[in-house]
């Protein structure tokens, strides 16, 4: 599941660690009327909210491939729009939302 791990963390820091880029996706994100209006910033140290950070970018992952290729840095995205990377994202995603359930009960 590492592969899973780093493409999403360089996703979001793709987004995230460029000004220009994180304004510019924010503006998007309302123009389409998104739900969310940002990604969340994925780091080391808060691993055990990861879940949340995942769930948001399953969310928004048609938003973001709209978004890359509107600025044509379609290279960026081309892993959600891969079929088997989607469904080990999707995995990942579910695995690591229950661990931050059990995470927040304990």
């Amino acid at each position: 599941m590492k592969p899973v791990l780093d493409a999403v963390v360089k996703l979001v820091n793709t987004i995230r660690s460029r000004g220009l880029t994180h304004r510019q996706f924010r503006d998007f994100l309302r123009s389409v009327q998104s739900e969310y209006s940002d990604v969340l910033y994925y780091t080391k140290v808060r691993w055990l909210s990861a879940g949340c950070d995942f769930e948001r970018v399953w969310q928004l992952k048609d938003d973001i491939v709209s978004f890359f290729h509107e600025k044509q840095c379609s290279s960026e995205c081309e892993m959600l729009e891969d079929t088997e990377w989607l469904s080990d994202f999707a995995f990942f995603t579910d695995l690591l939302c229950h661990m931050n359930n059990l995470n927040v009960k304990m």
